[in-house]
């Protein structure tokens, strides 16, 4: 499985108020997300609890390496 400490959640302020925040996942090594929300929330707090969600989800996707 993917290390979690090989990403990163990150908040953004990218869009207009009243919802200017959208959380990216990046992955050590890249300048750019790896994936980003679609969606934009009113706060960093929101934005970035969705993002750890989406990172969760993301790593889930992968199997368990088997030893």
């Amino acid at each position: 499985m993917l290390e979690h400490s090989d990403f990163s959640v990150v908040a953004k302020n990218k869009g207009p108020l009243p919802k200017p925040w959208r959380w990216e996942i990046y992955r050590v090594g890249r300048r750019t997300p790896v994936e980003y929300s679609s969606v934009y929330f009113d706060t960093v707090t929101q934005a970035k609890q969705a993002g750890n969600t989406a990172l969760r989800l993301m790593l889930s996707e992968y199997p368990a390496e088997s030893r």
